[in-house]
């Protein structure tokens, strides 16, 4: 692809390469460098861009360079455990038990979550995007959302029942 291609492609993907990203990664730094390596990719290497298909293209390529990128970090050793690590703020106060339970589900649950909910693709688009069945979509989207209203339900419970005592 040609500068100008690329370019205009990041203009109009850029956002939704990174929230893909940070889906995966769980690390906005590390989300904005899989952006750049993304657009660099096809700067790079030779591709062809079917009109129309660039955002499912796009979604392809970044789910493929996070899934290299957990499976590497699983090779690395941890960081120390004293290692601060800064404090992002909250944008919306009141989602950050939403935020902490789809952090907490795994990283092809939350890529299928963000694609179906955010992005609007249905399961057959999320299915070639990340090359798995419809079905296995499907189970990883009901799966997902168990899990979140189980964690949400938990919290309540436990919001309730240390409001109940202080009274």
């Amino acid at each position: 692809m040609d500068r100008e291609q690329v370019l205009q492609l990041y203009d109009a993907y850029s956002d939704d390469v990174y929230r893909l990203a940070c889906s995966y990664l769980l690390d906005p730094h590390n989300a904005q460098d899989a952006v750049q390596e993304v657009f660099l990719r096809l700067l790079e290497r030779p591709c062809t861009i079917h009109p129309g298909k660039e955002r499912a293209f796009l979604a392809r390529v970044t789910a493929n360079y996070c899934k290299d990128c957990l499976r590497r970090a699983k090779r690395r050793p941890p960081p120390p455990e004293n290692a601060a690590e800064p404090a992002e703020p909250d944008p919306a106060p009141g989602r950050a038990e939403l935020r902490a339970a789809l952090d907490s589900l795994t990283p092809a649950a939350r890529a299928a979550v963000y694609l179906h909910y955010y992005a609007g693709y249905s399961a057959v688009q999320i299915a070639r995007i990340l090359g798995v069945t419809p079905s296995g979509v499907w189970m990883r989207l009901n799966r997902a959302r168990a899990q979140l209203r189980a964690q949400l339900k938990e919290e309540n419970r436990d919001e309730n029942d240390v409001s109940t005592h202080d009274v």
